[in-house]
């Protein structure tokens, strides 16, 4: 079941029988299937294994984010990627998030109790990584009321998405300041997926977040995203953040099913190829001679890279089909936030003149590209693996389409466009980029369940059954979305001419 704690009725009998006859009544009526208490390493693991699942496999990357961004969309079944959304996947979507934040609400609360900070540090990073996914999904969502239908509360007023991200930022320092905390006697147990219990990694993506979640607002709040990427920055021994990609945070899926990497599954054991590398993708590598477009793809029946055109009304069997360390690995992994992510963060700053404590545009940027091949290189499942990877990436940075000149506006293009490349498999992550950005610069799906549009979808939709259970909630919240995907764009995504 996906709910580890369940809200107990208590009824008091008065009973005659004897003390021996009473525990074993106590044990037959205990349901072994919905336990009243479980420890917090088996819910951490259950929380992390979910979300790898459901947020990163074929309904939800595959099918719609990476088909938004213009990296990996549909050949066959194409509903999702011309904006012909299922009901109940956005519905079960919507309950994971709230269900795992349920979880992760208690089992904070447990480690407050036993008196373990760092454990609850790395809860609250996890709890403020999956709330800003959900904001970015689907804008205002319930968040201070949420969780409180075991408190009698069923229809949760929905907050600004705005002043959720300005929690995040709060709970994200707190939980930096638990994880910084010593405490010899700390164990989170085998149920960190992520990190196999190392609190200082921990600390290092809740300061990853941080500044996740500052660059997504700096369009919109330039100042707040300065002062809080700077304080970051400047304070590396507070702050400190990921040196390499041996820290960053991603699942290694064990191989076995029901716990295979989420595109393997879809691919060999439910036996599906309705998916093909997408046309922006694969015609972004090619014309810059890209080395990693091997890793990234494999070549079609003719020996050739093609791209299926997102959300066309028809698929191109003979597209590139998502190459094999990404695809054909049951032990693959699932990327929750890359080394790359943040050193492209830091060469955005930088090339915007604030301070990141000394590290430049260049050598961030470089650091960037540099990982993305190493991850592109360093998998035995690569065709690229044992090849020449240091001459191919010094011949890489030297293209001039690459190649920083110090003109800002072209520098911060560039930057983009290896931040989205990098991003390969982040569904979510890049569709955030591209709402924020405008990168790439995509034209809503040629078939369109919905014409009239000039970009892809801004938003999530609602399920509809908030519209039946809290709808004057919803409703307020929904005001000014237009067809579902566009309308009102989250707080963040400051476009102009987009609709």
């Amino acid at each position: 079941m996906r709910r580890i704690y369940l809200k107990i009725l208590t009824f008091v009998f008065i009973i005659f029988f004897a003390q021996g006859c009473t525990k074993d009544w106590v044990e037959l009526n205990t349901d072994p299937n919905n336990p009243v208490d479980a420890p917090i390493t088996n819910v951490f693991a259950h929380s992390i294994r979910l979300i790898g699942s459901n947020m990163y496999n074929d309904w939800q990357g595959m099918n719609n984010f990476c088909s938004y961004t213009g990296q990996i969309t549909k050949i066959q079944y194409t509903d999702e990627s011309h904006y012909q959304y299922r009901d109940n996947v956005v519905y079960y979507r919507w309950s994971d998030y709230f269900e795992v934040q349920l979880d992760l609400e208690k089992i904070r609360a447990k480690a407050q109790e036993e008196g373990k900070n760092k454990t609850e540090g790395a809860i609250l990073t996890w709890s403020v990584f999956l709330w800003q996914m959900a904001v970015d999904q689907w804008g205002d969502i319930p968040y201070t009321e949420a969780l409180k239908a075991e408190d009698g509360n069923n229809t949760p007023k929905y907050d600004a998405a705005e002043d959720i991200y300005t929690d995040l930022l709060k709970k994200i320092e707190e939980a930096n300041q638990l994880l910084a905390q010593p405490n010899a006697a700390d164990d989170i147990g085998a149920g960190d997926l992520i990190y196999g219990g190392n609190f200082d990694k921990w600390r290092k993506f809740a300061n990853a977040i941080h500044l996740r979640l500052a660059m997504r607002i700096s369009y919109a709040n330039t100042q707040k995203a300065k002062d809080e990427i700077e304080k970051v920055l400047t304070h590396p021994a507070l702050y400190p953040i990921f040196e390499g990609r041996g820290d960053e945070a991603k699942l290694k899926w064990q191989g076995t099913n029901p716990y295979e990497e989420p595109y393997y599954h879809n691919r060999y054991t439910s036996n599906r190829d309705d998916h093909a590398m997408a046309k922006t993708m694969i015609d972004t590598l090619l014309s810059f001679n890209d080395p990693r477009i091997a890793a990234f793809a494999k070549q079609n029946d003719d020996g050739e890279y093609v791209g299926q055109v997102e959300g066309a009304a028809s698929g191109n069997m003979n597209s590139s089909r998502i190459g094999a360390m990404y695809r054909d690995d049951p032990k693959g992994y699932t990327y929750f936030l890359r080394y790359a992510e943040t050193q492209f963060t830091i060469a955005e700053a930088a090339n915007k003149g604030w301070d990141t404590g000394g590290i430049s545009a260049a050598d961030a940027y470089a650091n960037g590209i540099a990982a993305s091949f190493d991850e592109t290189y360093g998998s035995e499942m690569s065709p690229l693996f044992g090849t020449d990877k240091d001459g191919d990436l010094a011949d890489y940075m030297a293209n001039p389409k690459v190649a920083l000149t110090g003109d800002m506006a072209s520098d911060q293009t560039k930057i983009y466009v290896q931040k989205w490349i990098s991003l390969f498999k982040e569904g979510q992550e890049l569709w955030a980029l591209q709402r924020r950005t405008d990168f790439p610069p995509m034209d809503a799906a040629p078939a369109s369940t919905y014409p009239g549009h000039n970009r892809g979808p801004f938003r999530y939709p609602y399920p509809s059954t908030e519209f039946n259970l809290n709808g004057p909630n919803v409703e307020a919240a929904a005001a000014g979305v237009v067809d579902h995907f566009w309308g009102k764009q989250i707080f963040w995504d400051t476009r102009a001419g987009v609709h």
